[in-house]
């Protein structure tokens, strides 16, 4: 089931993100758990992202297997085409496809909102994740710079 996450699943967010942060980890990936993440986006930044709305999970079987910060606009993007914009993504990584799942009903969603993209950025130093937006229709659009992070913007078009 694809909705909105309650207050009292926040947590359960949060340690979505602690744990793939430690994946990163052990997997010698070079992203969040090096650019002080969590300091960035500490516990309270998703309970405001979940009290305005803006916090969506697919839950699977009472467990939350794929969250993100869905936001109507961001500045990385200068038009104004309706469009959803995907932050924060973050899957647990006991469960296959989980990921695929939650951008279906994402999919389903934004067009229930009457946007044409949905849209997120992603680092371009990492090449499964560009290969895994891609298996999913992602096209790149342009890219983005904030600090240290550079990003491929990418956005797939919402089939109606």
């Amino acid at each position: 089931m694809f909705r909105e996450i309650e207050k009292e699943e926040v947590q359960k967010v949060y340690e979505l993100i602690l744990d793939r942060i430690e994946w990163m980890n052990e997997n010698d990936i070079h992203q969040w758990n090096e650019t002080n993440y969590t300091d960035a986006y500490p516990l309270s930044y998703y309970e405001e992202k979940r009290e305005k709305g803006q916090l969506f999970g697919l839950i699977e079987e009472e467990h939350i297997v794929c969250a993100a910060v869905l936001l109507e606009e961001d500045e990385r993007w200068n038009d104004s085409i309706p469009s959803l914009y995907v932050h924060n993504l973050v899957s647990s990584r006991n469960i296959k496809g989980a990921g695929k799942r939650f951008f279906a009903c994402l999919e389903d969603y934004a067009h229930k909102q009457g946007k044409k993209y949905i849209r997120l950025d992603s680092a371009r130093d990492n090449p499964s994740l560009t290969s895994y937006y891609t298996s999913l229709g992602f096209i790149e659009v342009g890219t983005c710079i904030d600090g240290p992070y550079k990003g491929i913007c990418r956005q797939k078009e919402v089939h109606y």
